[in-house]
């Protein structure tokens, strides 16, 4: 299998390129005359007006945020050419670069001054302080001189280099969408010499990437209706002006010049006329070889591997490489690749049905995720689910081949019908911890296709165990919601539930000190149906007390009684398990 795999013909974005437009251009700068911009991680130049761009660097390494000088003849960007991301400068039209930094940290080339003698970057090069700071360089070299205000990312000078306007905070590089929460920027401004700075945006999501000029200060914000846009701040009057009306995609990278403002929507470059507010799209062709984009081998394609599965009788292996599926034997045999003539989507979560006849993954050929059906050998697809939308995971078949239960971004635990393709939503979570434990995630089958398991986080941010029937359609809880209880399985006989459980907590104390150690926290319990309870793994917890090795008896003891739980107590002792009454499941 691995000589297969070393072997395995990959396509990656196997399109004919003819040259005419190019997308995808981004942290693009303006000046009279000319717009710089990366592609392929390096440099190029085109006229403001558009058309056939000239690469101005070539190397393995990365050219970003290249700013013109205020003259337009030379360019400051931030380059890796010797390991870190360092400040450096170049001719406009190409010229061996100059190093300016010579620190380990990451420097991000902020602009120019307007004297064009000095650069402004930003670094994180003060610890244990883990913030960004302002500096600025001489063209000429020599040691980075720090700008006198507590912290700042995103940095505009005003004309005459008196005055700043930044953000206190760096976030532009992470995508959150309509983000409120304390990280939510704004714009900051006030005098080098005084040190007066107060923020003049006062709207709880992001205001960013600001931008001074004669005639105001321009930002981009999502203020209006979530999508990032440009406005213009009067500082004579204090208004506010919006510039761009963009709905669907964010206005992203923007950059000032002295008659225009670049930026890049969808996938284009776009002017803002600073005098007119008239924006236009700029067209540029991109005379590359494409070097990134061409098809190749991979000679570890094991490495890119996203998901896997098994076949029933573990004999051959799914395999989720870079949106592709592949199904491979486990020793020799012959590989199929079920999903050709797919560059344009992604497959994912590709498993195989229990009775062995089909191949279940989803796909966003239609622009949204769907499920679908194939046979192991490949040949057409069939699809199951439509009209879907958003992110959707994790898809288990019933063990009799005839439903697959997965969840999505909406939280939901959603059951089709693979005949019939109806789709059920089981239940939906109102809750998420806001990282990585968000709705209903952890889910199985009982081995008769008749139940499912799950778990489900609940206002105390704990995952609860249910259970839900099929032919019923009714949902049972199984575990309180006061405890963290998560990752159900059934055992094969279908008698019990086992899932795991942080119900457990046993200090210790250290040896030196009164500090204590906690471990321990986490157990195994299984859930007795035909008892309806649930009790640990570890024998030496198994409805016994150990104290003054006398036995005692188990004593119910319930918290509270209606129908749904009740926990079990040893008289002196700690909770050891959970008891469900009769007719709760």
């Amino acid at each position: 299998m691995r000589k297969l795999l070393l072997f395995f013909f990959v396509t990656v974005l196997g399109v004919q390129f003819l040259f005419g437009e190019s997308h995808l251009m981004r942290f693009a700068d303006v000046s009279k005359d000319y717009i710089v911009f990366t592609y392929e991680n390096d440099l190029w130049l085109v006229p403001i007006t558009g058309g056939k761009a000239k690469r101005l660097t070539r190397s393995d390494g990365t050219e970003i945020f290249a700013k013109f000088s205020p003259d337009g003849s030379k360019l400051a960007f931030t380059a890796n050419y010797d390991g870190g991301n360092d400040v450096y400068i170049m001719d406009r039209d190409g010229s061996e670069p100059i190093r300016l930094t010579f620190h380990p940290s990451s420097d991000l080339v902020i602009d120019w001054y307007p004297d064009g003698k000095h650069i402004l970057f930003r670094s994180r090069r003060e610890w244990p302080y883990r913030a960004d700071k302002l500096y600025k360089v001489s063209v000429d070299g020599g040691m980075p001189e720090k700008i006198h205000v507590d912290r700042a990312g995103l940095a505009s000078l005003s004309p005459d280099a008196k005055k700043l306007a930044y953000n206190r905070i760096s976030r532009e590089f992470r995508h959150w969408k309509r983000y409120k929460g304390g990280m939510a920027q704004d714009i900051w401004v006030g005098s080098l010499k005084k040190g007066n700075f107060k923020p003049i945006t006062k709207f709880r999501g992001t205001d960013n990437f600001p931008m001074w000029h004669e005639s105001g200060i321009y930002f981009t914000s999502d203020s209006i209706d979530g999508t990032m846009n440009i406005f213009r701040y009067d500082p004579a009057t204090a208004q506010f002006t919006q510039l761009t009306f963009y709905k669907d995609y964010d206005v992203k990278y923007p950059s000032l010049g002295p008659d225009f403002i670049v930026y890049q929507y969808q996938a284009s470059l776009y002017l803002l006329n600073l005098k007119t507010y008239k924006i236009k799209k700029v067209p540029v062709e991109i005379p590359s070889d494409r070097t990134l984009v061409r098809s190749s081998f991979l000679k570890n394609p094991e490495k890119f591997v996203y998901t896997f599965a098994l076949s029933p009788k573990g004999k051959r292996a799914l395999l989720n490489i870079r949106g592709e599926i592949l199904n491979m034997p486990a020793e020799e045999g012959v590989a199929y690749h079920l999903t050709p003539n797919s560059s344009a989507s992604r497959e994912k979560n590709s498993i195989w049905s229990p009775d062995g006849k089909w191949i279940a993954f989803f796909s966003d050929k239609t622009g949204e995720e769907e499920l679908y059906l194939v046979s192991p050998t490949g040949g057409e697809w069939k699809q199951i689910t439509k009209n879907g939308f958003g992110f959707r995971t994790n898809p288990k078949w019933s063990p009799d081949s005839k439903h697959i239960i997965f969840h999505d971004k909406f939280m939901r635990l959603n059951l089709v019908d693979i005949e019939t393709g109806k789709l059920t939503v089981i239940d939906r979570a109102d809750y998420d911890d806001g990282w990585y434990d968000w709705g209903i995630q952890t889910y199985c089958w009982s081995p008769d296709s008749r139940w499912i398991a799950y778990s489900k986080l609940e206002q105390s941010l704990y995952p609860s165990i249910f259970l839900y029937n099929l032919k019923t359609g009714k949902r049972y809880r199984v575990t309180g919601s006061m405890t963290k209880d998560w990752s159900p399985s059934f055992s094969r006989d279908g008698k019990y539930l086992y899932f795991l459980s942080n119900r457990t907590f046993k200090p210790i104390m250290g040896l030196c000190g009164p500090k204590s150690h906690f471990s321990r926290h986490d157990a195994s319990l299984r859930f007795d149906f035909k008892r309806r309870r649930s009790d640990t793994l570890r024998s030496e917890e198994r409805f016994r007390c150990r104290r003054q090795k006398e036995r005692r008896v188990p004593q119910r003891q319930c918290d509270y009684y209606n129908g749904k739980l009740c926990t079990a107590h040893c008289s002196g002792s700690r909770e050891i398990g959970q008891f469900i009454p009769s007719g709760g499941c």
